[in-house]
């Protein structure tokens, strides 16, 4: 089973009613999948973007967190998971931007609304063209519909 097929089983088997700890849930048990498969795994990864602020354009540089890094043999995988029916802007910009071999962006979704599926992928989309990052290897996960979409 490859990386991402067994990100998916954890995704995908994880319960989304759990409203107060289904952020740390999904975390831990992605962090035992890595761990268990030889990764080093930080929670909370520190990272520097570069980013714009929406409203007004400006263009800033700050320091930002990753929900999880994992690393094995020079292979990187980055993950980070909102738990609303969007993938939040600054949480692409971080997956654009940071030095990784797979980017894994998650949210728990709706059942039923392929216009978040449109919505995500749209947002996704305008993130890339910003910040010139055509060639990453990056996956939506929606939790609530079971999907596991290629960027």
């Amino acid at each position: 089973m490859t990386v991402i097929e067994q990100v998916k089983c954890v995704c995908f088997s994880v319960n989304i009613e759990n409203r107060e700890g289904l952020h740390r849930d999904l975390l831990d048990r992605l962090k035992a999948l890595f761990v268990n498969g030889g990764y080093k795994v930080h929670l909370e990864y520190p990272i520097h973007i570069e980013s714009r602020i929406r409203k007004s354009g400006d263009k800033v540089s700050r320091d930002g967190n990753l929900d999880l890094f994992a690393f094995k043999n020079g292979r990187k995988i980055a993950i980070e998971f909102d738990t609303g029916v969007h993938l939040k802007f600054k949480s692409i910009v971080k997956l654009f931007q940071v030095d990784a071999d797979m980017c894994i962006g998650i949210i728990k979704g709706r059942l039923n609304t392929l216009g978040s599926l449109n919505a995500n992928v749209g947002r996704i989309e305008q993130v890339k063209k910003e910040v010139g990052a055509f060639k990453k290897n990056f996956r939506l996960i929606i939790l609530a519909e079971k999907i596991a979409k290629e960027m």
